[in-house]
This record gives C-alpha cells, sequence and structure tokens, in this order.
C-alpha cells in the first residue's frame, strides 16, 4: 500500500512536470517568434519597410530591448516617408505569453520622422542601415493580431513636415504619452520645446489629441510665441478627402512672425485675433479677424511726403493707435476687408488690399485727412479730397505693385490739382517744399 502511494506521487509528479514542460515550450516558442513577429507587425501597421540593428530580451523583467530602427514607407498615400528611432522598448507580462492577444507598452526615445501632408507619390526607396531586415506587406497580419500596444511613449523627438516649394516645419525636443482606452480610442497630450516654420518662431508648445477610426481631434492646443500665444482646438477626418477644420486664436504675437519675408521689414507690432480654417485634400480656405497694437506700417512711403508738403508732422515710422482689419485666404491669395488704420488727428486708412501668392498687390483705399489742414487748399479739397466724414476729408487711392514696389494714383492726382490751382501748392517759400513737390514728380 505505501508502494503504491508512492508511485501515485509521483505519477503526479511527473505528470505535472509534463504538463509544465509543454507550458514552458510553448511559452519559449511564443518568446522566441515574438521578436520577429513584433517587427513584422510594425511594418504591418505602417505599410513600411522596417530594419532593425539588433534586439534583446530580457524575459524575467519582460522586456524586449530594440536598437537602430530605420522605418522607409511604402504606402504612397501616407502622410509620411522615412523615420529612425535609436531605441525602443517594449514591455510585456509573462502571464501574458499565452493569451490569445497580448497588450505591450513601447517606449521610444531619440527618433526623428519626415512628414508629408500632402503626399503625391510612394515613399523613400533607399536602404537602410545593415541590419534584421522584415520585409512587410500591406493588410493586417496574424502578428497585428497577437498583439496590442496600449500605451506608446516617446522623448527627444524630432520632426521635420515637409510643405510645397521647399517650405519646411521642423519641430524639435518632441514627446508624448499615448494611451488606449480598449475600445481602439487613443489618447495622447504632445508637447514640442520649440516649433520653426518658416518666419514663425514658436517656443513650448503642447496639445491633447483623440483619435478614433473616423478622425483625430485636438484641443488645449498652445503655441508659445516670444511674449504672445496661439491657442486653439481642430479635428481632421481619417477617411475620404480627408476635412480639416482649425479653430485658432492669437495674443500678443508679433506681426513680423505672421507675413512673408517681403513684408516683414515693412510691418512691425502685436497681433491679436482669430483664424477658422478648412480644408481637404483638394482645396483650403481660412477667414478671420486681426488686430495690431503698437503697429507701426512703413508700406505707403507716399504718405510721408504728403503729409510734410501739406505742413502736417513727418507720419513715417509713427505708432498708430488703431490697426484692425477681416482676412480671408483662399487659392493663395490674401483678402484684406474692413481694414481701418488710425492716427488720431492725423490719418486714416479704410478699405480692402488682396496680396496672391506671388506678393502681386491690387489695393482700393480711402485716405483721409483732418478737414482743417486740407481746408488750406480749397482745389486740392474739391478735386482730390472731396468726401466729408468724421472732420475728415477722403480721397480714393488704387494700390498696385510689390511691397518692394508699390505704386499709387493719388499723388499723380494731387500733382495736377497744384497745377490747376495756378502753382499755389508749389509756392511755400521754402526750398524743402520745393524738394518735397519734386519728390512726388521723380528724378
Amino acid at each position: 500500500m505505501k508502494h503504491t502511494g508512492i508511485r501515485v506521487v509521483a505519477g503526479v509528479f511527473v505528470v505535472i512536470l509534463i504538463v509544465v514542460a509543454i507550458a514552458g515550450g510553448v511559452a519559449w516558442f511564443k518568446i522566441a517568434a515574438l521578436k520577429s513577429q513584433l517587427a513584422q507587425g510594425l511594418g504591418d501597421a505602417l505599410g513600411a519597410k522596417v530594419e532593425v540593428a539588433s534586439l534583446g530580451l530580457n524575459l524575467w523583467d519582460g522586456e524586449i530591448r530594440a536598437a537602430g530602427i530605420t522605418l522607409t514607407n511604402q504606402r504612397p498615400d501616407a502622410p509620411w516617408d522615412h523615420g529612425d528611432i535609436s531605441q525602443a522598448t517594449v514591455h510585456f507580462h509573462l502571464h501574458d505569453l499565452l493569451a490569445k492577444t497580448m497588450p505591450l507598452s513601447v517606449e521610444v526615445s531619440s527618433w526623428n520622422v519626415i512628414l508629408r501632408p500632402n503626399p503625391a507619390g510612394g515613399g523613400s526607396t533607399g536602404t537602410a542601415s545593415s541590419g534584421t531586415e522584415v520585409n512587410t506587406t500591406s493588410g493586417e497580419s496574424p502578428a497585428t493580431r497577437r498583439f496590442q500596444v496600449t500605451q506608446l511613449s516617446a522623448v527627444e523627438g524630432e520632426v521635420e513636415v515637409d510643405l510645397a516649394a521647399d517650405r519646411k516645419v521642423l519641430i524639435h525636443g518632441v514627446s508624448f504619452d499615448s494611451a488606449d482606452n480598449g475600445a481602439q480610442v487613443w489618447t495622447t497630450h504632445l508637447q514640442a520645446t520649440s516649433i520653426t516654420a518658416g518666419s514663425l518662431e514658436l517656443g513650448a508648445s503642447s496639445v491633447d489629441l483623440r483619435a478614433d477610426s473616423e478622425q483625430i481631434t485636438c484641443s488645449n492646443l498652445r503655441m508659445q510665441c516670444t511674449q504672445g500665444m496661439i491657442t486653439g482646438d481642430g479635428d481632421r477626418a481619417l477617411g475620404g478627402a480627408h476635412e480639416t477644420h482649425l479653430a485658432l486664436k492669437a495674443a500678443d504675437v508679433p506681426i513680423t512672425m505672421l507675413v512673408s519675408v517681403p513684408w516683414q521689414v515693412k510691418l512691425s507690432g502685436l497681433t491679436t485675433g482669430s483664424l477658422i480654417y478648412h480644408g481637404d485634400d483638394t482645396a483650403s480656405d481660412a477667414h478671420g479677424q486681426l488686430a495690431v497694437t503698437g503697429g507701426k506700417f512703413n508700406v505707403l512711403p507716399f504718405l510721408g511726403k504728403m503729409t510734410l508738403f501739406l505742413g502736417m508732422p513727418d507720419l513715417t515710422g509713427v505708432e498708430l493707435d488703431r490697426a484692425t482689419s477681416d482676412f480671408a485666404w483662399k487659392d493663395g491669395t490674401m483678402h484684406l476687408t474692413n481694414i481701418d488704420v488710425r492716427k488720431n488727428d492725423m490719418l486714416r486708412v479704410t478699405g480692402q488690399v488682396d496680396v496672391d501668392a506671388s506678393n502681386q498687390v491690387d489695393g482700393h483705399l480711402k485716405l483721409g485727412l483732418p478737414a482743417s489742414i486740407l481746408a488750406k487748399w480749397p482745389q486740392l479739397q474739391t478735386a482730390v479730397f472731396p468726401n466729408a466724414v468724421e472732420d475728415y476729408s477722403w480721397a480714393d487711392v488704387h494700390l498696385t505693385g510689390t511691397p518692394d514696389h508699390l505704386q499709387e494714383d493719388l499723388s499723380s492726382r494731387i500733382l495736377a490739382a497744384g497745377i490747376q490751382s495756378g502753382g499755389s501748392l508749389i509756392n511755400q517759400g521754402t526750398q524743402k517744399a520745393m524738394d518735397l513737390w519734386k519728390s512726388f514728380m521723380g528724378p
């Protein structure tokens, strides 16, 4: 009886060993396949060729460490070109090894990616550094079904966004934390230390993102801009024509950061305003309002000559009391409407101006000067500034040309009025007045 009990115990022990061995073998087989399956799954999910220089497994800590990862896009419609990751760490739990779906968390450091917002062809086909190459094809593979990334974090990132006409946006010091809430809805907090887009230079920036199968929504956008701030929210559809909406507000942003280079030397001041953007893969447009405080607009040099000639203070470089406008952007042309520029008791400008993609200007303005000043020149007031409103006499001005060579039709009409007045405008009795008059007629 005693020996029978020993045999039973021994038999049970052997069975336990066999079960453990089988389970261990299955687990080890899954671990051995895990490395290649992870790379395969990453490539399938991104539609990319993936090359990994090295992979290391730490079973007891539940980690896989990958180094020297190169990603090359193979989907023509994907909005990225290629990327590099210095190191990625995948975390897993041993008790999930036998599960049908294995949840993972991933940490990435020292990475960069090249984005193409408007892809027009396939990704790069250049070769990457030697390593473990994983050939991929589009579509879902067993690997993507077997593994599920539930958390993703990244630090020390650099992003380059390549736009049309050799324009780029550079985003430095990118970091983010993303999590899947279990219903295939990802939430992400994204940060960057600086952003450069042409003349626009932003400091610390952050945004919250929510992504599901239909769209990406951004909220709590904050971008530091010198002493000012840009805030906003928006969304982008992931299907169809990728319809995009964006609502932004700017507070005390230097106007030189918002205009192209030819205008930067002619404008100064801090901008506050709002912008509503709508676009898709075929077209886009935007509209809003803006106000500039401390503005100095040296875009109409003829005004300085004219006001001095009329005995008014020099307006060149004078800080304005008011500068507001509505704007709309479409098909590469900026439309400024409801312009209202004022220097109290000296000058007012209203009207509208169009500036196309090549900086060609077509403006229809009204210039108002104090009626008390123009009353000294009846012929000028009658022929050129005939409309009197709010103690100002107003003249129509047609503005054309480019920022460097703006042309207007007001000077010629003032000249004609001076001739008709019998030269009374010219006869100021000083050489200064004669020099100013000559400046109207040109060399």
